[in-house]
């Protein structure tokens, strides 16, 4: 989905959320198929929703989704991000453990798979974001 910004901002804002290394937002690779369900629930790892880096990187596609060129519903991220410059993706892990968790779960808006965040991804942000202000 086309996002008017450049990728250096969402990596600048992801800091803004996530402040450890590993920023939770990755450039689309060639082998990469965002666009596929399938595609992000593959190679499965056992993990937890409860770190810092989930509910960051949760914030932060939140965020990107309001730069989107083609208006999305409140919650609702896209599971690839066009910028100016290039194509990037949410963390492929992180994904994972919020469908797991059932903090979100997918749909297709047209051609593009998008994220919504379910009552229970609302709860826990609220919960998360109200004991960790920023």
């Amino acid at each position: 989905m086309r996002i008017a910004q450049r990728s250096a901002y969402a990596i600048r804002l992801a800091g803004t959320f996530y402040a450890g290394g590993s920023v939770p937002i990755s450039v689309v690779k060639p082998e990469d198929d965002p666009l596929r369900l399938d595609w992000w629930t593959t190679n499965f790892q056992a993990e937890g929703a409860d770190s810092d880096r989930h509910v960051g990187a949760l914030q932060l596609y939140l965020a990107l989704s309001g730069y989107s060129k083609i208006e999305l519903p409140n919650n609702t991220f896209p599971a690839r991000l066009d910028f100016d410059d290039q194509s990037m993706r949410p963390d492929k892990g992180v994904i994972k453990v919020l469908l797991d968790k059932l903090l979100v779960k997918p749909r297709m808006m047209g051609a593009q798979l998008v994220f919504d965040v379910t009552e229970a991804g609302q709860s826990y942000l609220a919960e998360r974001t109200a004991e960790t202000p920023r």
